[in-house]
């Protein structure tokens, strides 16, 4: 399989993966078609997966009305403090880097993945790999802009990533964890 092949599949893997997130977050997200230059100091969280074959860096970006909207707990969303909106934000990067690993799996492709890192003022450029494909995707949500970013490298020319999903009936539901 080409390398160009395998970064459209994760680019699909990721755009999914991004819309069920905000969807099981808000019902107020609606997809952009373009870029949106409004997302300057919006705090950023980014996390990493990768193998010998492949390396994904994810970041998002969300404005803190935003964190704060979609916060679990919504007894008064605007008395949340700033680390729990930071500490929401990598939660958020998690639970979506799971649900592009539990994809991946069904294309025979594993990753292990990293820690989030939460990042205030930084420019998201900066943060995705020079040598990988980049793919961003932009969300209005409750009339604020959202972005999602992700660097794909493939290392392995042969690398093993099969186009069709695998219809496993037994892989894992997103956010659930398998423990060995």
């Amino acid at each position: 399989m080409t390398n160009s092949a395998v970064v459209q599949c994760v680019q699909g893997i990721f755009e999914e993966a991004c819309t069920g997130l905000l969807e099981s977050l808000s019902n107020l997200a609606v997809k952009l078609d373009s870029s949106r230059d409004d997302l300057i100091d919006v705090p950023i969280a980014c996390i990493d997966a990768g193998s010998n074959d492949l390396e994904l860096i994810i970041c998002l970006q969300f404005p803190v009305s935003v964190l704060a909207l979609t916060y679990p707990i919504q007894a008064d969303i605007t008395g949340v403090d700033e680390e729990r909106l930071e500490d929401w934000i990598s939660e958020l990067s998690n639970q979506l880097v799971g649900r592009v690993k539990n994809k991946l799996l069904s294309h025979n492709c594993l990753v292990d993945l990293g820690l989030p890192t939460s990042y205030f003022g930084s420019d998201v450029s900066h943060l995705l790999s020079k040598n990988g494909e980049i793919f961003s995707i932009y969300f209005d949500v409750d009339g604020e802009t959202c972005a999602f970013h992700i660097s794909i490298e493939v290392f392995e020319e042969s690398l093993v990533f099969e186009l069709e999903e695998d219809d496993d009936s037994e892989s894992l539901d997103d956010g659930e964890l398998e423990l060995f």
